[in-house]
């Protein structure tokens, strides 16, 4: 029984139900595109922390080995010398903290894009999801229309077999019979092919969905999303590179120690040569150098980003208004969408009332085939955009929790 079990194990692993909140959270976790979103941000991170190691001193040595010939009394014939060279900048016009401002500004945007990317995934998923219920539920109702005309067709055959019912009949049925197996078949490979795109997003091996629905809106509140909060970082980014550049026409001042060690060999003959040659020195020195002319090139290439700073923040002003119109309208279309369900409701109900009662009128002979091909297919018809209406409905509520700035993912229930 137990080896029964730990067989059987697999088969129930691959067969087990996903709720839209796990395939976001496992879409999240595993996407290689995620990934490469939270590679990037690490990238900017190591950025930022580099630009910030700019302030501390620095440390270089180095080493040469020189032979000469003829060789004299100042040039000996062979040189090996090491040093080390400690330099730091006392003072560069603010340049290296704007620019450890502007890493951070490009961090904070990648953090945003980052977000971004993934509520982008959310709502992706959240349309898969739902386009896969759809056509489950479009396969149902031909299954079940199928069900309802292979059994009216059996009936016509022992009917037609006892005389009651002509052989066109019987052809009108299988015609609409088969019709249907195709449409079946049809909805099969759509269905199939929508579970492949939500396999790929969210890694899973997909093949049954649990119910998940959204939370009813109420009293949400908007925020920008992550789009205008990008722009204003990359513009703001801008900004501290531009200080960067204008940094460049004020003092800068660097301190600078190199300590050297040498040794000589093949010296020239000399009754005092260690007087001439040292064998170490210290130098110490402190420079200072400042741009006076370049014919304005750094401050034209200051406007330049300046301008380009300007430029982000109009677009985001802009990306701001488009995301309030969107939230309106998403409203309004929530709004459309419950009077279309309750439309949809009250069709279904009419559609069924109306095929029990052809179906107990064609049983009976009292009402032909067409008019109950027709009730059949009406109810189906009426079932599947009820079905489509209320998913229709869950993807209208998480655009409009995504159009409010929020993440649909935790508005799920």
């Amino acid at each position: 029984m137990r080896i029964l079990w730990i067989a059987l194990l697999p088969l129930w692993g691959m067969a087990q139900e996903y709720g839209l909140k796990a395939l976001i959270t496992h879409t999240h976790q595993n996407n290689p595109m995620i990934k490469a979103t939270e590679l990037n941000t690490q990238a900017k991170a190591k950025e930022m922390n580099a630009a910030s190691s700019a302030f501390w001193p620095t440390l270089d040595i180095g080493g040469s080995y020189s032979r000469v010939t003829p060789n004299s009394l100042v040039s000996p014939g062979e040189v090996t010398s090491g040093y080390a060279t400690v330099s730091m900048d006392l003072y560069d016009g603010g340049r290296k903290s704007a620019l450890v401002r502007a890493k951070g500004f490009e961090y904070s945007a990648s953090v945003f894009e980052q977000e971004a990317f993934a509520k982008n995934l959310s709502l992706r998923i959240v349309d898969d999801y739902y386009t896969v219920r759809k056509l489950q539920a479009m396969l149902s109702a031909l299954y079940g229309q199928s069900k309802e005309l292979k059994a009216q067709l059996d009936r016509i055959r022992k009917f037609s077999a006892a005389g009651l019912a002509t052989q066109e009949d019987i052809d009108k049925l299988v015609a609409v019979y088969e019709n249907n197996r195709y449409t079946i078949e049809n909805t099969k490979l759509a269905l199939e092919t929508a579970l492949e795109k939500l396999r790929l997003e969210s890694g899973l091996p997909v093949e049954k969905l649990q119910n998940s629905i959204f939370k009813e809106p109420h009293n949400v509140t908007f925020e920008p999303y992550e789009k205008s909060k990008i722009l204003k970082s990359t513009a703001d980014a801008l900004g501290e590179n531009a200080n960067a550049i204008k940094a460049g026409y004020m003092p800068h001042i660097t301190l600078q120690d190199t300590y050297t060690k040498s040794k000589y060999d093949d010296l020239a003959p000399s009754e005092f040569p260690g007087d001439i040659l040292l064998d170490h020195q210290n130098q110490a020195s402190v420079s200072v150098s400042m741009r006076l002319f370049d014919n304005g090139k750094m401050n034209k290439e200051k406007e330049a980003l300046q301008y380009q700073k300007l430029a982000l923040e109009s677009e985001r002003q802009y990306r701001i208004d488009e995301q309030k119109m969107h939230f309106r309208l998403s409203r309004k279309n929530l709004q459309t969408i419950r009077a279309k369900l309750q439309s949809a409701h009250s069709e279904l109900k009419a559609a069924q009332s109306t095929y029990h009662a052809i179906v107990k009128k064609f049983e009976n002979g009292l009402v032909d085939n067409i008019a109950y091909l027709d009730a059949l297919n009406n109810q189906t018809l009426a079932k599947a955009r009820y079905d489509e209406t209320r998913f229709e409905y869950e993807i209208g509520k998480s655009i409009y929790y995504y159009c409010a700035g929020k993440d649909p993912k935790e508005f799920i229930q």
